[in-house]
């Protein structure tokens, strides 16, 4: 009898056991298909109960049953779940630790996040405002390792490519009803290179709206090569905040280059920037409002966005620079690399950035449209600013015999100009450079690539010709001082520069004769 009673009990608790696994896949593919509105599909499940109840499954699908996309919302090729007796009886939903291999994520456009846009600066921005789901995960999950996960969001534009993130290392704890998952992750990011630590708050989700589900943290991104990218080089550091939906994140950060450079030259400069920015985490595109970058002595703001254009595959930088404060001396030293800079003066900066997406170099693709000033500029060079004083005491009428003034003195000069670049090449509309009583008005081309110089305009004094000298050249050259003084000028006649940087050669037409100034 009691051999019987023992082998009923064995039968009994065989068939409760092998009931164990059909009835816990129910409930997760239950608890998940509610939380996602999802048709959920699971290939394997088991359950082992020693040393410790652990359930461990294979092929996790979940689709979104409103939507018809042919990829899963997520997919998990295999898990593991370190849970409790009473969990496995059915008696609670307390599950320790999941781990999750191969978990892919795959956020398609759909829902109101998807529609309501408004406008920053006449760009589209995705709406901010948060989903309000009301479902609930029914388990509590103390801490989820998914190492190895790829996020995938789909663009609401259609021909744009998906944006996705491969993120190495990540783990989420106190998982519960209705709650955010706090989360600690690490991922590469693929330009420029470089390695992203992030912390903080994730959801809870918008199962019919993912793109409002709720984020926020802290970051900091190390050891970033921008020798990536064509025509700059240096090693970025950053660190930050952010805040905000899926689709519109706010990011408020700095960062630092302590060897920023400009590969055609110059010298590497420390460049630290301060900045805050709308990011769409759904296609990447970001809003920058402001930038403010210094080095050295110069200061720039910027607002912008780093966007991708219809038609394009790839981003587009768009930026209106102007200067807070510059040093003519500092943009020289980055630029050329001059130890000693030809000419040190305040610069007052404004214009439209543009820099298209390609692999050319940043300064034959980079565009710009803007204006300019230099003021009481002075030249390093003894010989230049000797000839700037001379010219300036003949233009106001000082001859050489008059001129007083001590030999170490200097006159400051002014240059402004309206400015667009394209290709490589600048073009000048108007380039106005100045020193008490003369005045030189060009217009031309500048090339980037060979330095040389294709400028036309004219050259006016305030002083007569005849006034500039002294003695029997002054009355010798009195009687051609009327077919000079032309528009207020006592001096105007039209000039030409060209040849290079280096050697420009100056020249001037009169009287239908071509003359060279040396």
């Amino acid at each position: 009898m009691l051999f019987l009673l023992a082998l009923g009990g064995a039968i009994a608790v065989d068939r409760y056991m092998k009931g164990f696994g059909p009835r816990i896949k129910q409930r997760v593919i239950e608890a998940l298909r509610q939380r996602f509105d999802a048709d959920v599909t699971l290939d394997s499940l088991q359950v082992s109960l020693f040393p410790e109840p652990n359930v461990t499954g294979e092929g996790l699908s979940v689709r979104h049953a409103q939507w018809a996309d042919p990829r899963p919302l997520i997919y998990i090729r295999k898990f593991s779940a370190r849970t409790d007796l009473s969990t496995v009886l059915d008696r609670r939903n307390h599950v320790d630790l999941v781990r999750l291999e191969g978990l892919e994520i795959h956020i398609p456009p759909r829902g109101r996040a998807a529609e309501n846009d408004t406008q920053i600066d006449q760009r589209p921005v995705a709406s901010g405002e948060a989903g309000h789901d009301a479902t609930r995960l029914k388990f509590l999950i103390e801490t989820i390792v998914a190492d190895g996960t790829l996020l995938e969001i789909e663009p609401k534009a259609s021909g744009k490519a998906p944006l996705q993130y491969s993120i190495e290392k990540l783990t989420l704890r106190s998982i519960g009803p209705g709650l955010p998952m706090s989360f600690q992750a690490k991922l590469t990011n693929a330009k420029p290179p470089g390695l992203i630590d992030s912390s903080g708050r994730f959801g809870p989700w918008q199962r019919d709206d993912p793109r409002a589900t709720p984020v926020s943290g802290n970051y900091s991104f190390q050891n970033a090569d921008l020798g990536v990218f064509s025509g700059i080089s240096g090693t970025l550091a950053s660190a930050g905040s952010y805040a905000g939906v899926l689709q519109h994140i706010e990011v408020s950060g700095s960062t630092d280059t302590p060897n920023f450079a400009l590969k055609r030259g110059g010298q590497p400069v420390h460049l630290q920037a301060t900045f805050h920015s709308i990011v769409n985490g759904t296609d990447g595109d970001t809003i920058l409002d402001p930038v403010d970058a210094r080095f050295l002595k110069t200061e720039f703001l910027c607002r912008g966005g780093v966007v991708r254009l219809d038609g394009t595959p790839r981003k587009t930088v768009t930026l209106d620079a102007a200067t807070k404060g510059a040093r003519m001396e500092d943009i020289l030293r980055l630029v050329m690399g001059d130890n000693k800079p030809f000419a040190t003066g305040a610069v007052n900066f404004q214009t439209k950035i543009v820099i298209p997406p390609g692999s050319a170099d940043v300064l034959d693709k980079l565009q710009l449209d803007g204006r300019f000033s230099l003021d009481s500029a002075r030249f390093s060079s003894p010989e230049v600013q000797r000839r700037l004083s001379t010219l300036s005491d003949r233009a106001r009428g000082i001859t050489k015999q008059q001129d007083a003034r001590p030999p170490e003195q200097t006159v400051a000069s002014n240059l402004d100009g309206q400015f667009t670049l394209h290709g490589g090449v600048v073009h000048f509309s108007r380039l106005a450079f100045a020193v008490p009583g003369a005045a030189i008005k060009l217009a031309g081309t500048y090339n980037l690539r060979s330095s040389s110089m294709d400028m036309n305009g004219d050259f006016r004094m305030q002083a007569t010709l005849a006034d500039t000298q002294s003695g029997l050249k002054h009355w010798l050259l009195k009687p051609l001082d009327p077919f000079f003084e032309k528009d207020g000028a006592g001096f105007l006649v039209p000039i030409k520069v060209s040849g290079t940087r280096e050697h420009p050669e100056i020249g001037t037409t009169v009287f239908h004769h071509e003359f060279t100034i040396h």
